[in-house]
């Protein structure tokens, strides 16, 4: 017991010395500029060289999530991807407009052939002159059978004076645009003449009216100048021609889905397809994001194996140089990628099936950019910065510090005075 008693208290007592001399071997050494530069390595690697390696890992997560992204916006298999937004585009807008009303599904092209636009039933009275004195009052009726509103004008102010012809139309009009007989009044002078002009609110034959009374200086009125009318047109689609009519010239096709306004008699096509401008777009933040991680990866490639192994998958490219080149995109010699975003939009009006099938297809370079992105998420993060890591630990290893305090942490007695003072020489001198 008295032998482990004395032995414990020797290597206590050397223990003891040797937290003692780290004490003052550090306090010594915390002057010299050499001491400080080891010692961030030896005491705290992640807020020295590795810390450089750290943000790289960051930013190279950034990179491929920036990549995958751009690549998801553009799959076929995304069902909110650009690829399937599709444009609903008129090849003759003249004769007809076209609009998005809902999501269209396919790509799909018709033929509109359009033969009688709807019109509304006008009717005008005669033409009176404007400042005259009315001849008499006005007591007549507008409607459509339906809906009708009745007409009292009297020919006499409330001070006893007589109205003008243009003062008997006026307040005719008040009273007919204040009703609910679906029929617009307007009062149309030209040279001294005046005429009262009504026109129904609604296109299509079931939306004419008729007037019928005392018309006064509203004489004529009663005679239809243009016949309300329904809209005439076929749709030939898939080889087939359907003939359809309609009381307005706002109409439906492909199930409601596309809203068509007809404008004039003509031809025209119709074309949901692909937006040119938003795809081209698109391409273009693919080709950028697919750059940049390029350049990231190249420009950190000694960093670690995964990195290494990344660069080679990324520039194994996106497709074949011919493919590409239909979408506007060649190969730099520094395996980057340059973009004529009008070489795309031209292929896509002349060839869309196939343009966009490059793009968003399975063999796309929207899903073979994806698969590279998702690849490079996958990569173990160790791998990424190993040779970091090794670097960091060999500069650590060989930090005489760390050889000094290694020793002192095994025993005092192991560092002799002979080794301790040689460090600490190459320290301070």
């Amino acid at each position: 017991m008295a032998i482990n008693g004395i032995n414990s208290y020797g290597m206590g007592y050397y223990n003891y010395q040797s937290s003692i001399n780290n004490i003052r071997l550090a306090q010594a050494l915390s002057k010299n500029q050499r001491y400080a530069q080891s010692s961030v390595s030896a005491v705290s690697p992640v807020k020295g060289p590795l810390k450089d390696s750290m943000n790289f890992m960051k930013t190279y997560n950034s990179s491929m999530s920036d990549l995958m992204n751009a690549a998801n916006a553009l799959k076929g298999s995304n069902r909110t991807s650009i690829s399937n937004d599709l444009a609903v585009t008129s090849s003759d807008e003249s004769v007809a407009t076209a609009t998005k009303k809902l999501n269209v599904r396919d790509a799909k092209e018709l033929t509109l052939d359009v033969t009688q636009l709807a019109q509304a039933q006008t009717n005008v009275s005669n033409g009176v002159k404007a400042t005259d004195t009315a001849s008499g009052d006005m007591n007549f009726s507008v409607g459509n059978g339906i809906k009708s509103v009745n007409v009292n004008v009297s020919a006499v102010n409330e001070d006893g004076s007589s109205k003008t012809n243009v003062q008997m139309l006026r307040d005719a009009a008040d009273q007919i645009n204040r009703g609910d007989a679906n029929v617009r009044a307007t009062v149309v002078q030209k040279d001294g003449m005046a005429s009262l002009e009504l026109t129904g609110t609604y296109t299509g034959v079931y939306n004419g009216f008729q007037v019928s009374g005392e018309l006064g200086a509203a004489s004529g009125l009663d005679t239809v100048k243009t016949e309300a009318a329904d809209s005439i047109y076929s749709i030939t689609m898939n080889g087939k021609t359907t003939k359809y009519e309609s009381y307005s010239n706002e109409i439906s096709v492909d199930n409601t889905r596309i809203g068509v306004t007809l404008k004039d008699v003509g031809r025209t096509t119709i074309r949901a397809d692909v937006d040119a401008d938003k795809t081209a777009s698109a391409v273009g933040n693919l080709v950028d994001a697919y750059n940049s991680s390029l350049k990231l990866l190249n420009d950190n490639y000694d960093r670690g194996t995964g990195v290494d192994r990344q660069l080679r998958n990324l520039v194994m490219g996106l497709g074949s140089e011919e493919s590409l080149e239909k979408l506007g995109i060649t190969v730099n010699k520094d395996a980057t990628l340059k973009f004529d975003k009008e070489v795309l939009k031209k292929n896509l009006k002349e060839n869309p099936s196939l343009t966009k099938d490059l793009i968003s297809g399975a063999s796309g370079i929207a899903n073979r950019a994806y698969n590279k992105a998702v690849n490079g998420l996958g990569v173990k993060s160790s791998t990424l910065i190993n040779n970091d890591i090794e670097s960091a630990q060999a500069e650590v290893m060989n930090s005489p510090y760390h050889a000094f305090n290694m020793y002192s942490k095994n025993g005092a007695q192991t560092l002799n005075n002979y080794y301790a003072l040689g460090m600490m020489m190459n320290y301070l001198v």
